[in-house]
């Protein structure tokens, strides 16, 4: 039986999980939006960068990847399953997780995930490495890929609430749109004053989450924001939300961030605290001539 790629990276994660020391921090990459155009093309992405990030990602010898979504241009079953190709013959040792996003999805069709299931697997996952009080927990925030809605169903809210109960101090939230503030006010992310987003921040902040990984927009970013009592924000404070976008997908190059070029992100956790993002970028050109 075919495993998908959640079920060979979760064997792969199990064995190297006993190899860790408590008293060394253990190292994870998170990356997003390589958007590969199918097995058609001689290279994965138009420009073949997606090969180089993920190479260089496994130098680095994380203990897994994440990928913020948008693994391929569209959802179709030949193109999730060049991108599990591509991936096994890169990294075949590196486990890697996948968050869904609005490319990932059947045709960009509302909410029709079956090839995605099929190929990737699971939509809803966790890691959880309780010697390091470490727990990622993903979640679906395309509401509507069609018509580009990004936010939070009721579902959804209850979905992260459970896994938040018993949350431990390293708590990282992953996902595919980042919200609509500050610097990414204009970004076709969700809008951050509905009562579900509200509910949102309220969740990340009483259980005190770490870190919300996202991706979506084709670039580098970080911003940390407070959800105060009024539902107003105050940023540059409160949880770091870090955006990495830029795993071969163009590049967007016209909105205010950080930076605008392939990238992708390394954090270190200890027993105590996750340190990061440090910032990985400039991986050369492909070796040899793509579409």
């Amino acid at each position: 039986m075919n495993l998908t790629l959640h079920e060979r990276s979760e064997k792969i994660l199990k064995q190297r999980i006993k190899q860790l020391n408590p008293r060394d921090p253990f190292n994870f990459v998170f990356m997003g939006d390589s958007r590969g155009d199918g097995p058609n093309d001689n290279c994965f992405t138009m420009s073949g960068e997606f090969e180089l990030v993920l190479k260089k990602a496994v130098e680095l010898n994380p203990l897994f990847i994440i990928h913020g979504g948008d693994t391929v241009y569209t959802g179709k079953k030949e193109y999730l399953e060049h991108f599990v190709k591509v991936v096994e013959k890169i990294a075949p040792n590196i486990p890697m997780f996948v968050c869904v996003g609005n490319h990932d999805e059947l045709y960009l069709d509302e909410s029709n995930l079956e090839n995605f299931r099929a190929t990737i697997g699971k939509v809803h996952w966790v890691i959880d490495i309780p010697v390091f009080n470490f727990r990622c927990i993903a979640l679906n925030n395309v509401i509507s890929p069609k018509n580009k809605i990004y936010g939070f169903t009721d579902r959804e809210l209850n979905y992260l609430e459970q896994q938040l109960e018993d949350a431990p101090r390293n708590t990282v939230v992953a996902m595919h749109a980042q919200p609509n503030i500050g610097r990414w006010s204009n970004l076709e992310g969700f809008p951050v004053t509905t009562p579900q987003s509200q509910e949102f921040f309220d969740l990340i902040q009483e259980h005190r989450v770490k870190k919300v990984l996202v991706s979506h927009v084709h670039a580098y970013d970080e911003q940390f924001i407070r959800k105060n009592r009024n539902g107003s924000f105050t940023l540059g404070r409160g949880t770091d939300f870090v955006l990495s976008g830029g795993a071969g997908a163009p590049l967007d190059f016209e909105p205010p961030l950080i930076l605008n070029n392939y990238n992708f992100t390394e954090f270190f956790v200890s027993r105590y605290d996750i340190l990061g993002p440090l910032l990985w970028k400039d991986f050369g050109r492909p070796r040899r001539n793509c579409l």
